[in-house]
Formats: structure tokens, C-alpha cells, sequence
């Protein structure tokens, strides 16, 4: 994959994937407890539910953006990233 993002002038981030399926995506706070079941999410501090996967997603999103900004809360990416351009479908 790095090499493919490379050659359409993308990066590729890596997050770690550790705790991103036991942390609450609204308030933080990681327990396995929070995952009742394999599909659900409950978090045991502020009750926030979701799907296991997509709260587990939205983790790994603000990861990642935290990881890609330059201090300033702005996100610092590559001019083309996200873009298809040159890339014939």
C-alpha cells in the first residue's frame, strides 16, 4: 500500500492499533469492559454507545490526525493527498 500512495503522491499514516477498540471515541476512557460484546460499545464512564467497529474507527481517525498536524490544530498534508489526478480508472 505505501508504495501505491507513494507513486499517486499520498503518505501513508500508521496508527497503532492498541486499546483503539476499548477506548471511548466521545470521552477517552479505555476499558475492556467497554465492549460488552464483540459488535457492541458501551462505555462504562459516559454511557456513549456505538457500533465496536466504528467507535474503534473514529479512534484511529483522530490518531491519525493527531499524527499528520503541525501543532496549530490544522491538518498538514501533502498538497495532492486525497486526489486522484494523473491515476487513469
Amino acid at each position: 500500500m505505501a508504495y501505491k500512495l507513494d507513486w499517486l503522491g499520498g503518505k501513508l499514516i500508521v496508527v497503532p492499533p492498541q486499546y483503539t477498540s476499548q477506548t471511548c471515541s466521545r470521552c477517552g476512557h479505555k476499558d475492556k469492559n467497554n465492549r460488552p460484546t464483540q459488535e457492541q460499545f458501551k462505555c462504562t464512564s459516559c454511557g456513549f454507545e456505538l457500533n465496536a467497529d466504528h467507535n474503534a474507527a473514529l479512534n484511529i481517525l483522530a490518531a491519525g490526525r493527531a499524527i499528520i498536524t503541525d501543532g496549530s490544530g490544522e491538518l498538514s498534508l501533502p498538497r495532492e493527498a486525497g486526489t486522484t489526478q494523473g491515476c487513469n480508472r
